[in-house]
């Protein structure tokens, strides 16, 4: 007897897709001689990976609310409390990337956060900068783990096993996050070894930090859509 088919994200966006910030922002950088246009319109905060990253993570946490309010009305409390807990994560990191809506709206920031704000922003990922890496090393940690890893052996089958299998099928990434999460870690690796060689490569001379956020975004909206379409 054949398995039944698992639908899943389309392969047009877990895969091909993936790679087009990255080429868009490192293609833009080499025609881009004078680097305006770069400048205001990919890499400021009112730039493409900015706001690329903070749309990502707003879809990822409409789905993952959907996804965790519809586990909570037909399965067991316990589903449902993961993906909300994905819905907080998603919405603290696009708070923070939109400094909670003054990237948009344009307020002037606070007194407290303009006096201890490193970029005198409204948000707190800035008032400490190891804090900031602390967070994103996590969240790269997991996801490598998550998203490069337990794929592997995910399978279909978990779904008809115990409570606590059963549970397991259900956070698990599936094979559609491996392309965003090995563009995580080797955005991530890139940027790191730039920085502990000081490497002056001209073709990467680009902010990586903010291309790692970005598919940190990407790897979160596709893993819960995954799970929206599985569910």
């Amino acid at each position: 007897m054949t398995k039944a088919k698992v639908h899943d994200v389309p392969k047009a966006v877990w895969l091909w897709c993936v790679p087009i910030p990255l080429l868009i922002q490192l293609g833009v950088w080499q025609v881009d001689n004078e680097g305006k246009f770069f400048s205001r319109w990919i890499e400021s905060e009112a730039g493409l990976i900015e706001n690329a990253t903070a749309i990502s993570l707003i879809f990822a946490t409409t789905i993952s609310l959907r996804v965790g309010l519809k586990l909570f009305k037909y399965v067991e409390s316990i589903y449902s409390a993961w993906f909300f807990f994905v819905a907080l994560v998603c919405l603290g990191f696009a708070g923070e990337e939109l400094s909670w809506g003054q990237h948009w709206i344009g307020w002037d920031s606070p007194d407290y956060f303009a006096e201890n704000n490193r970029q005198g922003e409204t948000n707190f990922h800035n008032f400490n900068i190891h804090f900031g890496r602390v967070v994103k090393s996590i969240l790269t940690l997991a996801i490598v783990i998550g998203g490069l890893i337990l794929p592997l052996r995910h399978s279909s089958d978990l779904v008809h096993e115990t409570p606590i299998r059963q549970f397991l099928f259900f956070i698990t990434p599936t094979r559609v996050c491996i392309p965003a999460a090995a563009f995580v870690f080797g955005v991530r690796l890139i940027e790191r070894v730039k920085t502990w060689w000081n490497l002056d490569w001209d073709f990467l001379a680009v902010n990586l930090k903010e291309s790692q956020e970005l598919y940190i975004a990407l790897f979160l909206l596709i893993y819960v859509w995954s799970a929206r379409i599985r569910v």
